[in-house]
């Protein structure tokens, strides 16, 4: 009795020590902020005989996606996706041609590159063999997909509306530029720029608005703020539309193209949302707080 006891502990402190390492040997490292606001990538293979359907299948699964833009200059991209066979060498900017290694197709490999500096920013395998290529590439697009979905900020509209009513931006209102860099100078806020282009940063605004960049009236003085989001934010709809009341709602297209955009902008004009819209998705662009 006294032996199966003891096994009985033993087995149980088996249960809770096996998930636990389980669950550390699941945690990945924070995506870099290139990856997480990329909006355009260029897809890339080095892919001998059945690596070759890597960069048609990488195609059809980012079109799935709908995340970024496909790009098809390397150079003019935020992003590059490499399919290989061979771990990366951190070269992609710098080899003189095609990489020569030889290849035996046991794995599936993407990497992630910064095009700038050929920089590997998030790289991950499928050993499937060389029959699973199409499968693999597919598998690793969302494991990156997941990835940058769990880093996505959501904010809610009230994240939002707490910037408005902050009193870190309140004493910049009516100032001039010069004034905005004299008063930094003197305070725990930070304001750093042209007089044309003045950032405020600071630790005691709220989240959202922890950097924002002045607005200015014809007249030179301070009548606002603006919050600049990147694709690593987002802000539901369905949470303004439930205080729609509240708001004025329009959309069009920029004079300059064929984006499409959306804008929320409370009764009182105090505040503006701007939404850039892909297809059936808005995508948080600015917000812009008046005095």
């Amino acid at each position: 009795m006294r032996r199966l006891i003891k096994l009985l502990v033993v087995l149980s402190c088996a249960a809770v020590i096996v998930p636990s390492a389980l669950a550390k040997e699941k945690e990945h490292p924070l995506l870099p902020a290139k990856v997480m606001k990329a909006s355009t990538v260029y897809v890339d293979c080095v892919c001998p005989r059945a690596l070759a359907e890597a960069r048609e299948a990488a195609l059809a699964a980012l079109q799935s996606w709908g995340r970024f833009q496909i790009s098809q200059d390397r150079h003019e991209t935020d992003l590059v996706f490499l399919f290989s066979g061979n771990p990366y060498l951190g070269d992609y900017i710098t080899r003189d041609g095609p990489d020569t290694r030889p290849v035996f197709i046991e794995s599936t490999i993407m990497t992630v590159i910064d095009p700038k500096t050929g920089a590997s920013l998030w790289t991950d395998y499928r050993r499937w063999g060389s029959w699973r290529v199409r499968g693999a590439t597919k598998d690793l697009i969302n494991g990156l997909r997941e990835e940058m979905e769990n880093q996505i900020k959501r904010w809610s509209l009230d994240d939002i509306l707490m910037c408005s009513v902050t009193p870190t931006y309140a004493g910049f209102s009516q100032l001039t530029a010069e004034e905005a860099l004299a008063k930094s100078a003197s305070g725990t806020e930070k304001v750093t720029g042209t007089p044309d282009r003045l950032l405020l940063t600071s630790s005691g605004a709220p989240d959202f608005c922890k950097q924002a960049r002045f607005l200015f009236s014809p007249g030179h003085r301070i009548i606002g703020y603006q919050v600049s989001a990147s694709r690593a934010d987002e802000l539901e709809m369905g949470d303004i539309l439930q205080r729609a009341d509240r708001f004025d709602f329009n959309s069009g297209k920029y004079a300059n193209g064929d984006q499409v955009y959306f804008n929320v902008q409370s009764k009182d004009k105090k505040l503006l949302i701007e939404f850039n819209v892909e297809g059936h998705r808005s995508i948080l662009s600015q917000v812009s707080y008046f005095y």
